[in-house]
């Protein structure tokens, strides 16, 4: 996927992005839960169009939770797209041009890593926080007792999916 979006950021044709997750014919997982370095991957082809040109990309969540709580999961796909996209802010950019342009598929390879490796969850919770949001989205949501009220007001029969 990753070098479908880097094609089509170089032909200036990627207008959006859809992200989700899929496994066998299900595309309306998670986003992150199957393939998270995919997303990385997908995020850094993302960053490197923004930061060289004044592409705009718009962005969406297409998922369908059948069997997850809907609005965690998609918190933990909101979650998920923003630690993707810390890490590959966080890629070496110069070391990763110098390291293709040299032909080192094994250095560019461990400069991904690196930054793909990092735990940025702290990173995130604080920038969220600084935001004012709360620093653990599901656990605020939890506390909220936000699924429950809705749970009631709906009473018995609502979609299972809902609480």
């Amino acid at each position: 996927i990753e070098y479908i979006v880097a094609l089509l950021l170089d032909e200036g044709r990627l207008g959006g992005f859809h992200f989700n997750n899929r496994k066998y014919g299900d595309d309306d997982l998670i986003v992150g839960s199957v393939n998270p370095f995919e997303l990385f991957l997908i995020y850094v082809e993302l960053v490197e169009a923004e930061e060289r040109s004044d592409t705009r990309i718009d962005y969406m969540i297409d998922q369908t939770h059948n069997i997850e709580p809907k609005i965690e999961a998609m918190i933990l796909s909101v979650m998920n797209l923003q630690e993707a996209y810390a890490k590959a802010l966080l890629v070496d950019r110069a070391a990763l041009a110098e390291a293709r342009h040299s032909g080192d598929v094994l250095g560019a390879h461990r400069l991904l890593l690196d930054a793909y490796a990092t735990d940025v969850r702290p990173l995130c919770a604080r920038v969220r926080e600084d935001l004012g949001a709360a620093d653990d989205p599901i656990a605020a949501f939890k506390e909220s007792g936000y699924a429950e009220k809705v749970a009631q007001e709906r009473g018995e029969g609502a979609g299972a999916g809902w609480s």
